[in-house]
């Protein structure tokens, strides 16, 4: 007798909800999760006209490289490849008619992404018997770098110098005093101050700040998968905090309703729309993106590969910064602990005395 699926479900669409339900409690991840799993449905349907269900080995296989040639190919070729509904502005929203699946080309991490998260949608509908195999393991889990990808990038080279942190810094003093800036001087301190990621940035409430046994407030992060940790606030933070909330009409840390998130939305006229209005990642993104290319500005003017880099940096690159800067002066299982890396060599990544011994000793050779 054919086994019984443990899925209550009818159709692909379905499964992929039971999936998701299942797997990705958290709100990231469940985004993410998403993200990928509808790109992969609109291409079984769009490009391979079949069911997500009946994807076949030669098919899962095509999907990595049809993947690795998204918009990279010449115009010609990608307008008889690619409908016109495959590349979109990042800016659109998710129900406007003009939003579509993908932005650009996909990076290498990107990539790895894509085809991490369909692996783990397949895996899942084959153990619960909704799928007799999966089509995905038989293809080589290995991502391979396209011409002009080369080599991961060491973290230290997605951080910021002093320099460039100080063009950063100098760009904050010179804005409007007024909730822009309140805000944005938030998020940079959350960032590069206190090591948080952009997704527990937006996640982070009134509540996560408490006053602890020893003395002094802690802010509690609650990272990727769920994960705890306690960092100590200093004054300067407690200010911080407490200023924007006071700029957005509320009481401080302590009086303030617990689930008030830290980063708020705006509306018109620069605004607090609600102040329980949590400030969305596309917010987030373009905020940083706007301001940095104004430090980027100020940068040129004395060193444009100074503007150049602040040019591509994002949140995730707060965080970096405040990694390579605590080395300078913390143990290596501090850091660890302060950015909530599982393990250690995740945090070791950041060090790179090979490259900062290099940069010494050529400070001594004559360039000519």
């Amino acid at each position: 007798p054919e086994e019984k699926s443990a899925l209550d479900v009818s159709n692909d669409l379905e499964a992929i909800h039971a999936w998701l339900a299942s797997r990705a409690s958290n709100p990231n991840t469940r985004s993410a999760y998403q993200k990928e799993a509808e790109r992969f449905l609109l291409w079984c349907i769009m490009e391979k006209n079949t069911a997500l269900s009946s994807v076949t080995v030669p098919q899962a296989s095509q999907y990595l490289r049809w993947l690795e040639d998204l918009a990279r190919l010449t115009p010609e070729a990608w307008s008889r490849k690619w409908r016109a509904q495959w590349i979109g502005k990042k800016s659109k929203r998710r129900d406007s008619p003009a939003w579509r699946p993908f932005n650009g080309p996909l990076s290498h991490t990107s990539r790895r992404q894509a085809l991490t998260v369909v692996r783990l949608l397949f895996s899942f509908l084959t153990k619960t018997g909704y799928l007799r195999t999966n089509p995905f393991d038989q293809v080589p889990q290995r991502i391979r770098f396209l011409p002009g990808e080369g080599a991961p990038k060491e973290f230290s080279d997605r951080s910021l110098t002093p320099e460039q942190w100080g063009d950063v810094l100098r760009c904050l003093d010179a804005m409007e005093d007024g909730i822009e800036k309140s805000r944005l001087e938030t998020i940079l301190m959350m960032g590069k101050g206190l090591g948080m990621r952009a997704s527990e940035m937006l996640s982070s409430t009134a509540g996560w700040i408490t006053q602890r046994r020893i003395g002094n407030e802690s802010v509690t992060i609650i990272g990727k998968g769920d994960k705890v940790r306690r960092l100590p606030l200093q004054q300067e933070h407690l200010d911080a905090f407490n200023a924007y909330l006071k700029i957005r009409g509320l009481p401080p840390i302590g009086s303030c309703p617990k689930g008030t998130p830290l980063l708020a939305s705006l509306g018109k006229g620069k605004r607090p729309k609600n102040a329980t209005d949590a400030l969305s990642r596309s917010g987030l993104h373009r905020i940083l993106k706007k301001f940095l290319e104004e430090a980027a500005l100020l940068a040129d003017q004395k060193n444009p590969i100074d503007g150049a880099k602040l040019r591509t940096a994002s949140a995730h690159w707060l965080r970096h910064t405040f990694a390579e800067t605590a080395l300078e002066s913390m143990p290596v299982n501090v850091v660890q602990t302060a950015l909530g890396h599982s393990s250690l060599s995740t945090t070791s990544l950041y060090l790179v005395p090979a490259d900062a011994r290099v940069i010494q000793e050529f400070k001594k050779v004559k360039p000519i």
